[in-house]
């Protein structure tokens, strides 16, 4: 079976180490058939994101998408690309709105803004054609970083079936990402790392360049 593992975040990286969507296009290139695709990410990148989306919704032959641990921000768009997607017992899916920075005057923070609004729509009915919830029901959970655990994501459509997936470990501390859950208050009870000092992240990933980054 082929297999294509996404086990950091989405987008270039300085130190080559993240997922894009011409590592994945070289990937698919090179792939005939059914594909099994692991997920296990904070996110990144949107417009990575969404290429990623697409070259797997392309393909011919049936995706299945396994989050083994986390599936947050645009990895969680990512997943949607799946025929099937396979949630472990103890792993969590994450939403949330498209989020950025931006220099510059007011105009041009007004038009970051009307971007990330447009960029939410394209988000919500990515998840909208897989889940059939209304809009602005994704829309609020996505306002307010919502978290779902496997059975949660499951019964709203997220998800199509749990598997039992022994300990998986993530550490979620990325600045786009706010309302990461303390251990206890995940329902499989998993020992989640947190950032024990959050100061200590760069607030981009490559500061040399505004980024867009999907929560």
């Amino acid at each position: 079976m082929n297999e294509i593992t996404i086990y950091t975040d989405i987008g270039d990286s300085f130190f080559g180490e993240n997922v894009n969507a011409l590592s994945i296009k070289k990937l698919l290139d090179d792939m005939t058939g059914d594909i099994n695709v692991r997920i296990n990410s904070f996110g990144g990148d949107v417009f990575d994101g969404f290429a990623i989306y697409n070259l797997l919704r392309q393909h011919v032959g049936q995706i299945n998408v396994f989050i083994d641990g986390l599936a947050a921000s645009i990895a969680s768009i990512i997943a949607m690309a799946g025929n099937t997607i396979t949630m472990a017992e103890n792993s969590l899916m994450m939403i949330h709105d498209p989020w950025s920075i931006s220099v510059g005057n007011a105009p041009d923070h007004r038009t970051t803004a009307d971007l990330l609004d447009k960029i939410k729509n394209s988000i919500v009915s990515i998840y909208q054609k897989k889940t059939d919830l209304e809009p602005t029901s994704i829309s609020t959970m996505m306002t307010e970083e919502t978290w779902f655990t496997a059975s949660e994501a499951e019964a709203l459509g997220f998800a199509t079936e749990i598997t039992d997936g022994g300990q998986a470990v993530s550490n979620i501390a990325k600045p786009w990402i706010t309302k990461a859950p303390e251990p206890k208050d995940i329902e499989s009870q998993t020992a989640w790392r947190l950032a024990l000092n959050r100061k200590r992240l760069s607030l981009l990933d490559s500061p040399s360049r505004t980024a867009h980054k999907h929560k």
